[in-house]
């Protein structure tokens, strides 16, 4: 008798998990340890066996977020991410790492640097410093602190794998950008409610 796919994408996403702590145990949160479990996520995003259409429901509007494993205390947080054509998200800042894999669909990411020293609130510059597309096969990584934008390119939803230093209900303060204007604003903090 088969395994359900729920069974072999719980263990797998397990395994994920225990790579990434194997990794960052050694190595911490560094530029070198992120790619390493990059790498790990696409390769996990390549089991679309593991990841039917009919397990996850689509997003009412825009995208949704299916958790799949979310450690306790400060853990770290693997979700299934499913985004609609024309869905966007301005520069923003998580406060936290992330990896992002594709599972199937297209997602631009655009990366900013903050060029001001944040001396007056809500005032911020940031100049656009690299892009890099997250299809089937590819992914990409952010440290702490790292800017970036996001945009679904095509006719398809965009359903891949996001890992994150926290889980979604634990993020520090999201940080948000509008380059044209020079302005930004934080949301509020969800590390003292978890």
């Amino acid at each position: 008798m088969p395994v359900a796919a729920a069974t072999r994408r719980a263990r797998a996403c397990a395994t994920l998990l225990q790579q990434v702590h194997a990794i960052t145990d050694i190595e911490g949160i560094t530029p070198s340890a992120l790619h390493a479990i990059k790498l790990k996520l696409v390769a996990l995003a390549r089991r679309a066996d593991l990841f039917p259409a009919e397990d996850f429901s689509m997003p009412v509007a825009q995208g949704r977020n299916h958790p799949l494993l979310v450690e306790d205390g400060d853990g770290h947080g693997l979700y299934l991410t499913i985004n609609l054509p024309g869905k966007e998200a301005a520069p923003h800042d998580h406060g936290i790492w992330c990896v992002h894999a594709a599972i199937s669909g297209r997602e631009r990411h655009v990366f900013y640097r903050r060029t001001d020293a944040g001396a007056v609130a809500s005032k911020a510059d940031v100049v656009q410093v690299g892009e890099v597309m997250v299809e089937p096969g590819n992914g990409m990584a952010m440290s702490d602190h790292d800017i970036h934008s996001t945009d679904v390119v095509g006719d398809a939803p965009a359903i891949g794998l996001a890992l994150y230093g926290y889980a979604l209900v634990r993020f520090p303060s999201v940080a948000w950008y509008h380059p044209a204007f020079g302005t930004t604003r934080s949301g509020v903090s969800r590390r003292s409610v978890a």
